[in-house]
C-alpha cells in the first residue's frame, strides 16, 4: 500500500484558501519616528555647540586671567593700568555729571511750569520734592565713579613717594655709563636730553612728595600750617607740574632726535674681542632679526609719541592755578585715557 504524502505547505498550493495565497501587507509607518530622530540630532548638535562654546569661553578667561596676572606682578605695568581705569572713571565721571545736571534741570522746568500758573505776580515758590528714582540712581552712581577716580589716583601717588629711589638708579646707570670719545652728534644730544629729564623728574618727585604729605597732615610744622600752609601746598602742586611739564617736553625731543637720526645711524654690535663692527645684512638670520628689532622700536617709538603729547596738555593744565585751566574735566579724562591706554595696550601685548 502506498504512503500518503501531504501536500506541501506553500503560498501557491491552496488556491482554495484566498488569505494563504497572497502576502501580508506590511505594518503601518510611524510617521512620528523621522521628527523625533531629527529633533534628538538637532538637540545632540546644539549640546554640542554650547559645551565647545564654554570650553572656549573657560580657556579665554584663564588665558585673561593670567595675563592680568603677569600684568599686575609688575609696579610699571600695574601703573599703566591704575592710571587708564582713572581717567577712564574721570571721564566717566564729567559725562554723568552733565547728564545728571540736564536731568536735574529738566526736573526744575517741569516743576517751575506747573506751579507758574497758580503763582501771584511777585511770589516765590519753595518746595523740597524727591527726585525721580532715575535721577537718584544716577546721583548716587556718580559720586561712586568720582569717589573710585580719586582712590585709585591717591594711590598712585602714595607709591611714587619711594620714586626717588628709582630715579637715582636712573642717574647712577647714565653716570656709569659714560660716552666715548668718538661719540656721535646724535648720542651726545641724547645724553644732554637724559640728564635734563633726570633733573626734571628729580623736581617733580620732591615737590609732589611734599604737597602730598602736607594735604595728608604728615608735614605739620609752621610753613604748612594756616593760609600760609595751603597756599605752599597749593605752590608746590603747581610747581610739580612745571617739572612734570619739562620731562614731557624733553621726552618729546628725544623722540624728535631719535626720529631724525633714525636712517643715518649705522646700527654696532661688539665682536668677541671687543671691537666693533657694522651690522650688515650678511645671513637671513640676522636679516630677520634686525627687522624684528625695527619693528619693535617703532612701536615703542608710536606709543611714547602717543602717551607724551595727550600728557602735555595735561601737563600744563595743572601747571596753573586752578581757575586758569585750559582743559575741562572731561578733556582731562579723555587725554588721560589716551595717554595711559597706549602705554597699557603695549604692556597687555607684552603678556601674550
Amino acid at each position: 500500500m502506498a504512503e500518503k504524502i501531504d501536500p506541501p505547505t506553500t503560498t501557491t498550493s491552496s488556491p482554495s484558501n484566498p488569505a494563504a495565497s497572497s502576502p501580508l501587507p506590511p505594518p503601518p509607518a510611524n510617521p512620528s519616528q523621522p521628527k523625533q530622530s531629527q529633533s534628538k540630532n538637532a538637540l545632540q548638535k546644539i549640546r554640542a555647540l554650547l559645551f565647545h562654546c564654554l570650553a572656549a569661553s573657560l580657556r579665554k578667561t584663564d588665558r585673561t586671567i593670567l595675563r592680568l596676572s603677569s600684568l599686575l606682578s609688575k609696579p610699571t605695568t600695574t601703573d599703566n593700568l591704575l592710571c587708564t581705569t582713572s581717567y577712564i572713571l574721570s571721564l566717566l565721571h564729567a559725562l554723568l555729571s552733565r547728564l545728571l545736571a540736564r536731568h536735574i534741570s529738566a526736573l526744575a522746568a517741569s516743576v517751575a511750569t506747573k506751579a507758574t500758573p497758580v503763582l501771584l505776580p511777585g511770589e516765590t515758590f519753595v518746595a523740597a520734592l524727591p527726585a525721580p528714582a532715575a535721577t537718584q540712581l544716577l546721583a548716587q552712581t556718580t559720586a561712586s565713579v568720582k569717589a573710585l577716580a580719586g582712590l585709585i589716583s591717591d594711590y598712585r601717588i602714595f607709591v611714587r613717594l619711594w620714586g626717588l629711589v628709582d630715579i637715582y638708579t636712573w642717574a647712577r646707570g647714565t653716570w656709569n655709563t659714560p660716552l666715548t670719545g668718538d661719540a656721535t652728534g646724535k648720542e651726545k644730544l641724547l645724553r644732554g636730553v637724559t640728564w635734563g629729564a633726570i633733573a626734571s623728574c628729580i623736581g617733580f618727585q620732591v615737590l609732589e612728595n611734599g604737597a602730598y604729605l602736607a594735604s595728608k597732615g604728615v608735614l605739620t610744622g609752621e610753613g604748612w600750617a594756616g593760609d600760609q600752609g595751603r597756599k605752599r601746598e597749593s605752590t608746590w602742586w603747581i610747581w610739580s607740574s612745571r617739572f612734570w611739564a619739562a620731562y614731557v617736553l624733553l621726552e618729546l625731543t628725544r623722540l624728535g632726535l631719535v626720529r631724525y637720526y633714525d636712517g643715518a645711524v649705522v646700527k654696532r654690535v661688539e665682536t668677541t674681542n671687543g671691537e666693533e663692527k657694522s651690522v650688515l645684512e650678511d645671513g637671513e638670520k640676522e636679516a630677520k632679526l634686525l627687522k624684528e628689532e625695527s619693528r619693535k622700536n617703532e612701536a615703542l617709538w608710536w606709543r611714547d609719541l602717543a602717551s607724551n603729547l595727550a600728557y602735555m596738555p595735561m601737563t600744563l593744565h595743572w601747571s596753573v592755578e586752578e581757575d586758569r585751566g585750559i582743559l575741562s574735566d572731561w578733556g582731562v579724562g579723555a587725554l588721560g585715557t589716551v595717554a595711559g591706554g597706549a602705554n597699557l595696550v603695549h604692556a597687555w601685548r607684552n603678556t601674550a
